[in-house]
């Protein structure tokens, strides 16, 4: 196959590629070249080497367009099968894309991730966060026009921390759905949640008031729970409302309502904290999920 056959079959594959903006330094793709081909290579004749020079070049450019896809690609993705429905990479859940808001607008998922018990990498939960669909578009929007958001860097955590906190702390309506992937029961989420309450109550060092304020919140919330099973196909619902509180849900049904603000913020903010949230993958895909919304 001659060079200009070459060449044409690969500008023709190109032409069916996303257009995408990046500078290429012919010099950079030979020396890796010289190195996997050896010393061979590295004396071919300039004659050889221009004769190879455009399957090179074109074949790192089709390779550079498919790492920037993929690079910059949602952590989940909708379901070709299922359309408006969302399945975790690791345990295959389903999540809806949208779901009721507190006021019935749709609210749309930001980002999901897998709940683990650490030691054991036991799958638990999938955990996703939703916002309402006229906050995450509207450009006027109370949630988009938050100074810490507009800063919003997906890459610096400290970035990161500030836009959530700010997003917990802001009166929006916040959605934290929570799909068990195994069967399970009320009392065993309940005590997992008030564990990672009860440490973050430790680690922040309250003052005595505001630590009983804290452990009186957690008792609240304590109660707020189902006591019978729970199963795969069914979710827990945690509601922010813009008037300062968080209902709790079992799919549709209403099981009770906290006002505590200490309780509130640090659930939530606890899977949406950079240095050691409860599921790092929530975490990462709800940054993404941000990013994205900032870029539309």
């Amino acid at each position: 196959m001659s060079a200009a056959t070459r060449t044409f079959r690969v500008r023709a594959l190109l032409a069916k590629q996303p257009t995408r903006h990046f500078t290429f330094t012919p010099a950079i793709v030979r020396a890796p070249i010289h190195h996997h081909l050896g010393r061979t290579a590295a004396v071919t004749t300039t004659r050889s080497q221009d004769r190879w020079r455009p399957w090179m070049v074109a074949t790192v450019v089709t390779a550079g367009a498919l790492s920037w896809h993929l690079g910059h690609s949602l952590v989940y993705s909708e379901s070709p099968a299922k359309p408006h429905t969302v399945v975790d990479p690791d345990s295959k859940a389903e999540f809806p894309l949208y779901i009721p808001s507190e006021d019935g607008s749709q609210a749309r998922l930001l980002g999901l991730g897998i709940r683990k018990i650490t030691f054991l990498k036991v799958q638990v939960y999938v955990v996703g966060l939703y916002a309402k669909v006229s906050d995450l578009d509207d450009h006027n929007s109370r949630l988009r026009v938050l100074p810490e958001v507009q800063k919003f860097q997906r890459t610096d955590q400290a970035s990161c921390d500030t836009a959530f906190r700010a997003m917990v702390q802001t009166p929006i309506e916040l959605i934290l759905r929570i799909q068990p992937v195994r069967n399970t029961n009320g009392p065993h989420l309940r005590d997992g949640f008030t564990r990672s309450l009860t440490q973050a109550a430790k680690e922040q060092k309250l003052s005595e008031i505001e630590n009983e304020e804290a452990m009186g919140g957690i008792m609240e919330f304590k109660n707020l729970f189902p006591k019978g099973k729970i199963n795969t196909s069914q979710a827990l619902l945690f509601r922010k409302s813009p008037n300062g509180t968080m209902t709790v849900q079992l799919d549709d049904e209403v099981l009770g309502t906290t006002r505590n603000t200490w309780v509130i913020e640090t659930f939530f903010f606890g899977y949406l904290d950079g240095s050691k949230p409860i599921s790092e993958k929530a975490r990462d895909s709800i940054a993404e999920g941000v990013q994205k919304m900032l870029l539309q």
